[in-house]
């Protein structure tokens, strides 16, 4: 399911989690919300395409990125969160 400015449902979830929980890698993200690592993946790129999250080095582990949600970003767009919430039954809090 597509929703506005191409997000899918997954990556409404996922943004979900990194606003709440703070900066992730993509398996602790996948365990969390019980998304499989692949849709997290996926989500992950489609939010850095949009420029709702980044990815920085995680200096204890290289190997797991972490992942930060852009809550400016995030903000601006909270008429438009609003119609996703009502759509996927999602909230996304900030």
């Amino acid at each position: 399911m597509r929703l506005p400015f191409g997000l899918t449902k997954s990556s409404i979830i996922v943004l979900d989690s990194l606003a709440q929980d703070g900066p992730m890698y993509p398996q602790e993200i996948a365990d969390k919300v019980g998304l499989a690592p692949r849709t997290v993946t996926l989500a992950l790129k489609n939010l850095l395409k949009l420029n709702l999250c980044r990815k920085v080095a995680n200096f204890q582990d290289m190997r797991k990125p972490l992942y930060h949600a852009d809550i400016e970003r995030v903000r601006k767009l909270e008429s438009e969160i609003e119609i996703w919430r009502t759509l996927t039954s999602v909230r996304v809090r900030v």
